[in-house]
C-alpha cells in the first residue's frame, strides 16, 4: 500500500514538473517574440525618422492642376504647405480640409508623387445661373446648389433665374429649369440667343427671356417635347418673314402654340391687339 502511494506522489510530481517546464518555455517564447516585436519596431520607427529628415523627400514642387476660376497662387495660400517639408510629413487630409473651405472647390484628392512632388488636383465648382435673393446675386451649379454670393472678382456672364425661394426647400421646378436652361444654352439653340432669364411660378411654369427678344412660356411639364416643337415654331417663324423682333411664344400647350409679335412693349394695349399667329 505505501508503495502505490510513493509511485503516484512521485508521478504527481513528474506532471507538475512537466507543468512548469512548459508554461517557463512558453514565457520564454512570449518573451522572444515580444522582444523580437520591439526590435522591429524600433527599427521602423528609426527608419521612419531617417525618412522624414532625409533630404532627398524634401517638397521640391508642388503641382496645382484643374483650376480655372481660382489660380495657383490661391490654392498654394490655402493649403499653407511649409516651405522644404518632408514629402511624407504633410498631412493630406489637413491640407485637403484647408483647400476644400473655399466654396468654389467641389473636390480636392492631395497626393504625393516621389521623390518630391506633391499634387494638388482641383475640381471646381461650374456656375450656371444666377439667383437673386435680397438684392444680392448668388451663383448656382448645374445640381442646383447655392455655393457662394457672387462678388465682384467674380467674372461670370450667366442667365438669372426668379421665382426662387432659398428659404423653401428647392422645387422639381428649378431641376427642370436647370436641364433646361443647359439644353437651350447648346449651340443647336444658338438661333435663340443668349438666355437671360427663366422665370419659376409654381402655378403657372417656366418662361424663358433671350436677349434676342424671345419670350417663352413652357408651362410646368413635357419640356423636352416643348422644345423639340420650338424647332418646328422657329423655322415657321422664318418662313413667314417674323423671326426677328421681340416675339412671345406661348408653348404651354404645346397642342396650340401662339405667337404674338412684342415689338413695341411701351405700348401694351397695342400689343394686345396685335397681331397673333397659331401654329
Amino acid at each position: 500500500m505505501s508503495r502505490k502511494i510513493k509511485v503516484s506522489l512521485e508521478a504527481r510530481k513528474n506532471r507538475l514538473r512537466r507543468r512548469l517546464i512548459g508554461a517557463l518555455n512558453e514565457s520564454l517564447g512570449a518573451l522572444g517574440l515580444l522582444a523580437v516585436a520591439v526590435v522591429i519596431s524600433a527599427l521602423f520607427i528609426y527608419l521612419y525618422g531617417a525618412l522624414l529628415s532625409a533630404p532627398a523627400l524634401e517638397v521640391r514642387e508642388i503641382s496645382v492642376r484643374g483650376v480655372k476660376e481660382l489660380t495657383e497662387k490661391d490654392i498654394l495660400q490655402l493649403a499653407n504647405i511649409q516651405p522644404r517639408c518632408n514629402l511624407l510629413a504633410v498631412n493630406t487630409d489637413a491640407v485637403a480640409r484647408r483647400i476644400a473651405a473655399n466654396p468654389w472647390v467641389k473636390n480636392i484628392y492631395v497626393g504625393r508623387e516621389l521623390p518630391g512632388r506633391l499634387v494638388l488636383d482641383v475640381r471646381e465648382r461650374k456656375p450656371i445661373a444666377l439667383v437673386k435673393q435680397t438684392g444680392n446675386f448668388y451663383l448656382m451649379d448645374a445640381g442646383g446648389f447655392i455655393f457662394k454670393k457672387l462678388s465682384r472678382t467674380d467674372d461670370v456672364d450667366l442667365a438669372i433665374l426668379t421665382g426662387v425661394n432659398l428659404q423653401n426647400k428647392p422645387s422639381p421646378l428649378l431641376a427642370e429649369a436647370l436641364k433646361l436652361l443647359e439644353t437651350l444654352s447648346a449651340d443647336s439653340y444658338a438661333s435663340l440667343g443668349t438666355i437671360s432669364e427663366i422665370h419659376i411660378d409654381e402655378v403657372f411654369g417656366l418662361s424663358v427671356l433671350t436677349d434676342r427678344g424671345l419670350h417663352l412660356k413652357l408651362g410646368r411639364d413635357n419640356f423636352t417635347g416643348k422644345v423639340q416643337k420650338l424647332d418646328i415654331v422657329l423655322a415657321d417663324l422664318e418662313k413667314r418673314g417674323m423671326k426677328n423682333g421681340r416675339l412671345f411664344v406661348d408653348l404651354a400647350d404645346i397642342s396650340k402654340v401662339t405667337v404674338q409679335r412684342k415689338d413695341e412693349p411701351g405700348k401694351a394695349q397695342e400689343q394686345k391687339k396685335g397681331p397673333q399667329y397659331r401654329i
